[in-house]
């Protein structure tokens, strides 16, 4: 794979491939033309796409020239309409995979005219995928010689691995609410009803993912905890915390040396109203909304990938009523549980809106105190702060 993102990658990276000598492997492939239209040339696309999916992820060069696996020369892409024949990749994609594969694909010039095109393909979580155009029904896997067939002790392992991933995050998830519920913070906290947020990479539970976090703790300003201006940070054995000075503290955020982030608050769930507890409908929802986004540039960048899970917790929510209108504690009726796990969610891009993400999570809330949604979306939803 080209190590660039790839809406970054210019000439310059392309051409490098040839100067280094980078062989065809596990996570690059090299094309001289793009697949044609025969069904031989679509299978062996699938094929291809399919076994990086399915393996590490990676790109598929086209418009390079190779002989024995090594980049020669920059050949171009002949094709006379490239939108034309992305849209027709699209379609081979489409129908040709079960369960789809991501994926994007970027085209570039040079500077002598040739056209190349890249087409990366994700590390996959939800396979193996498997080629069925034109009733085929082979699995495909990859390694440093190239694609291959998948035996049934691999097709075993695949299956089972998006199963295995999601049960280590649920028990890392459920580990850490029964320590929160216990006060078991890294730093004493303050005894109240608080907020949890968890970013967890699928990749971070898949392997033994691990990143340097001196950059974060020397340059912290992105693990800002929420809702505090006042705040520290230190390296401590998971990672690096970034914590609310004040005593007790109010907020912290952990990051983990997997990419997992921890993000608690204590003082934004409730406040007292008249002889009530009552949740800040419109502000505790906004400091989640404004959070979110911070988490994913966070991730993004130390270099963490997609898929991530996001994982909402209220905890100590016994006897809370949501405050809506700003007459707190009408209608509605007192939370029944000390807590809320709320379903985790899949994000399949950092750029997705936090509102989409979060709206059936303060639904969800918003239904454990009897009312029937939050209000402060409008029918298109859009985070509007209803008052």
């Amino acid at each position: 794979m080209i190590p660039r993102p790839l809406n970054d990658i210019t000439e310059a990276d392309v051409t490098a491939l040839i100067a280094n000598g980078v062989a065809e492997g596990r996570t690059i492939d090299y094309k001289r033309s793009l697949p044609g239209n025969t069904d031989a040339d679509k299978k062996e696309f699938l094929a291809d796409t399919s076994s990086l999916a399915n393996s590490g992820g990676g790109d598929l060069v086209f418009g390079m020239d190779e002989a024995a696996g090594l980049p020669t020369q920059i050949a171009g892409i002949q094709a006379t309409d490239l939108d034309l024949e992305i849209r027709r990749l699209d379609s081979i994609l489409a129908a040709g995979l079960s369960p789809r594969i991501r994926y994007a694909i970027k085209t570039l010039t040079t500077t002598a005219g040739q056209r190349v095109m890249i087409v990366r393909v994700e590390r996959s979580w939800s396979g193996p995928h498997r080629v069925i155009f034109q009733q085929n029904d082979k699995f495909y896997g990859r390694n440093t010689a190239g694609k291959y067939a998948l035996d049934v002790n691999e097709l075993r392992t695949a299956f089972t691995l998006s199963n295995t991933v999601t049960e280590r995050i649920r028990s890392f998830r459920t580990d850490r609410i029964i320590a929160l519920s216990n006060n078991q913070t890294p730093v004493p906290f303050m005894d109240s009803p608080k907020v949890v947020l968890h970013c967890i990479p699928l990749e971070s539970f898949a392997n033994a993912t691990q990143y340097d976090v001196l950059p974060i703790y020397e340059d912290p300003v992105a693990l800002t905890p929420m809702g505090t201006t006042h705040w520290d940070r230190r390296l401590n054995l998971d990672g690096v915390l970034a914590f609310g000075t004040q005593q007790p503290c109010p907020s912290y955020t952990q990051l983990y040396r997997n990419g997992t982030l921890e993000v608690v608050q204590g003082r934004i769930l409730a406040q007292q109203y008249e002889e009530r507890m009552v949740i800040p409908s419109v502000s505790y929802e906004r400091y989640i909304l404004d959070y979110l986004p911070r988490c994913f540039r966070l991730l993004d960048g130390i270099g963490a990938n997609v898929p991530i899970v996001v994982a909402l917790t209220l905890l100590k929510t016994a006897g809370l009523y949501m405050g809506v209108n700003n007459l707190w504690g009408q209608p509605g009726y007192p939370i029944d549980s000390d807590s809320l796990v709320l379903p985790e969610v899949i994000v399949e891009s950092l750029t997705t809106p936090a509102g989409q993400i979060l709206k059936p999570l303060f639904d969800l809330i918003w239904n454990a105190c009897g009312l029937p949604s939050s209000s402060n979306f409008d029918a298109n939803g859009n985070w509007v702060a209803r008052t």
